[in-house]
């Protein structure tokens, strides 16, 4: 069987084709923050990323009539974790959540029109699946208190980057279940997020597009407050302009024009001194967080876990490990293996090994 796989970035989406468990194709197509933010909903960014995806398998001569199960995830608290079928009544929820809230949820879009343009040229009977990942509030009751009343921390962050990458941790290097490991998590992509595991339960993270924790590629990070206010209350911007000064245009964006991982990593091995000096800084600032973490489970920590397409990025890499190293050895995974989680469900899905769920008949 043919298995379609992506997953929507920021500025980015990563696209594998899978002839069962063999990956025969494997791209990243990047795309320009600026040009993505200006398609305000899911459908209308779905639309966009369908376009890109359709002209990478077309100059690839891939044989799209011999494609089986199109499938990808999503995070959204308003849909239960499972795996979905692409139908109309899930994405009209979808479609009723602004694109800043999670760019992730253009993924449903554009699975549905590929699906859809794969019936209509080849009367093909593909399957678009959605995984919705576990994305519960587990934190500790001392970690979600805000410290500010009426307001609960309660993040959205990489759940199903951050799941792969401790399960894989606990089966590989402990030949343990996730339940039994104490580890901390990074995602380093154009967001990061940072959690404490234990018991199976991420008792800590910070929410990346609320503007918590390490600033990113397009997020700004924790910011101080009084000059936030002062920002928010200066009559120059409204209310979007803010936002997406948070999450979008914010982190290297703020500083920088191209914030794409090849272009990065270009300029920074050219010895462009403005760029190492702020891809250390956001090497310090991810570092910072791990600490956190790492206090979060009162220092009793495994290993380091980072993973995510920034993982590549080696002098990234050695900036923080450099830093946190001292807490416990680190152990790195690519965003491949993300892809490989994705293909072995769509591949027991497709079997019948996995209960498919349709949003509006199964679950509401």
């Amino acid at each position: 069987m043919k298995i379609l796989i992506f997953i929507s970035r920021v500025s980015a989406t990563e696209l594998a084709l899978y002839d069962g468990m063999e990956r025969v194709v494997n791209e990243v197509i990047e795309h320009s923050p600026s040009e993505l933010y200006a398609l305000y909903s899911p459908s209308e960014q779905g639309q966009f990323r369908f376009n890109a995806i359709l002209d990478v398998l077309l100059s690839r001569d891939v044989k799209l009539e011999s494609i089986d199960v199109v499938i990808t995830e999503i995070t959204s608290q308003a849909v239960p974790p499972g795996l979905y079928m692409a139908n109309s009544e899930l994405l009209s929820l979808l479609s009723k959540q602004h694109i800043d809230e999670n760019h992730c949820r253009s993924s449903a879009f554009a699975i549905y029109h590929l699906c859809q343009y794969l019936r209509d040229m080849y009367d093909s009977e593909c399957m678009p699946i959605i995984l919705e990942p576990v994305i519960d509030n587990e934190m500790k009751p001392e970690a979600a208190l805000s410290g500010l009343k009426g307001v609960v921390r309660n993040p959205v962050y990489h759940a199903f980057s951050h799941r792969t990458a401790a399960t894989l941790y606990a089966w590989w290097e402990k030949h343990k279940g996730m339940n039994d490991v104490k580890i901390v998590v990074a995602h380093l992509g154009n967001e990061i997020s940072v959690g404490a595991y234990e018991n199976g339960r991420v008792i800590d993270c910070n929410s990346p597009l609320d503007g918590e924790g390490p600033f990113s590629p397009v997020t700004s990070g924790t910011l101080p407050l009084d000059s936030l206010i002062d920002m928010c209350y200066s009559g120059k911007y409204d209310m979007d302009e803010m936002l997406s000064k948070v999450s979008g245009k914010g982190g290297l964006s703020a500083y920088m024009n191209d914030v794409k991982l090849g272009g990065v990593m270009s300029s920074y091995r050219e010895g462009n001194k403005k760029t190492i000096f702020l891809i250390n800084a956001m090497a310090y600032k991810v570092a910072r967080e791990i600490g956190a973490r790492a206090a979060a489970l009162d220092g009793h920590v495994e290993s380091v876990v980072l993973t995510g397409p920034w993982a590549a990025f080696d002098e990234f890499v050695d900036a923080i490990s450099s830093r946190v190293k001292w807490i416990a050895p680190i152990t790195i995974y690519g965003y491949e293996d993300e892809l490989a989680t994705l293909a072995d469900a769509a591949n027991e899905a497709y079997r019948g090994n996995l209960k498919i769920f349709l949003y509006g008949q199964d679950r509401k």
